[in-house]
């Protein structure tokens, strides 16, 4: 095992991810074979470390967060503690993550949460379709640990990008509850690339209606190109979309953001009962697949 490592390269059929152990085991590409690239670029940070502001530099790529998403004020009591604030995007998006295996088709990686007891691994691996992003928590508190993580893909968005919903196959278009920059306004799944009417120096956060029991999410970009993230939504029953326009990113993004709770703060999710827990013999466990296309074999959808 080590914690040294810089970069590693996990290919997969359709798929070519390369990871920073070192930043966070940050996704800083990840590639189609036709030299695509989903993600936009992301900007190396001067050096690792915790409770650093989630901004330029630093953004880019697909990072990991955990256990919160916004700033938290009410975090330590959430989690069982006492009074302490939660850390912006959370604790492990920019600190050397350990690396278990590294192969051309493999890469497992570890984190110890600072602010939960919990360490969280992720293995990167080659399926059959593309790669998997397997992931378990664990902690050995006797107690339920809420946890909030959410996957924090940020997508390269040109212009005519499109995402779509599904639910056991089915195309879905389900109700949003606003997060940012209106908390709590209720919002219908945009019918039309939202893009083109977000204005400049603007983004959307939105978290699906958490009735909604979506499984996977296409992303669409010309030329035909289709990126399709798979889940379980046993394992990750919460989605947040969110759409940049040169507010935070440099260029315009889309994150698509299975997670295991509802909302941007670890403290508002536990308070309504929408997070799920783990104890001691209880990990939590989720997987996201994914899988690249080209043509017109899967429908884009709205957005």
């Amino acid at each position: 095992m080590t914690t040294s490592m810089v970069r590693a390269v996990v290919t997969g059929p359709g798929l070519r991810a390369e990871v920073q152990p070192d930043r966070g085991a940050r996704i800083v590409s990840l590639r189609g074979d036709d030299g695509h690239e989903w993600l936009v670029p992301s900007t190396r940070t001067a050096a690792p470390g915790r409770d650093q502001r989630f901004v330029r530099p630093g953004m880019g790529g697909w990072d990991e967060v955990a256990p919160t998403v916004q700033a938290d004020p009410g975090f330590r009591i959430a989690a069982g503690g006492g009074p302490g604030a939660g850390p912006d995007h959370g604790d492990v998006w920019n600190v050397p993550w350990s690396v278990h295996e590294a192969t051309p088709a493999s890469l497992t990686t570890s984190v110890h949460l600072h602010s939960l007891p919990v360490v969280v691994e992720r293995t990167i691996a080659a399926s059959a379709t593309g790669l998997t992003l397997s992931y378990r928590a664990v902690t050995e508190s006797p107690e339920p640990v809420p946890l909030l993580w959410c996957a924090h893909p940020q997508f390269a968005a040109p212009a005519g990008t499109a995402v779509s919903l599904e639910a056991g196959g089915e195309s879905i278009a389900p109700a949003l509850c606003e997060m940012y920059p209106h908390a709590g306004r209720e919002r219908p799944f945009p019918t039309a690339p939202l893009h083109a009417r977000l204005a400049p120096d603007t983004s959307l956060k939105a978290f699906v209606d958490p009735g909604v029991r979506a499984d996977a999410a296409v992303l669409a970009v010309g030329g035909g190109r289709t990126l399709r993230i798979g889940w379980n939504p046993d394992q990750l029953p919460f989605l947040g979309l969110f759409w940049d326009n040169g507010e935070f990113a440099a260029q315009p993004v889309i994150a698509v953001e299975p997670s295991t709770a509802w909302g941007e703060r670890l403290s508002t999710a536990a308070q309504e009962g929408r997070v799920l827990t783990l104890s001691r013999g209880r990990p939590l466990d989720w997987v996201l697949a994914l899988s690249a296309g080209s043509g017109g074999g899967t429908r884009p959808g709205s957005c």
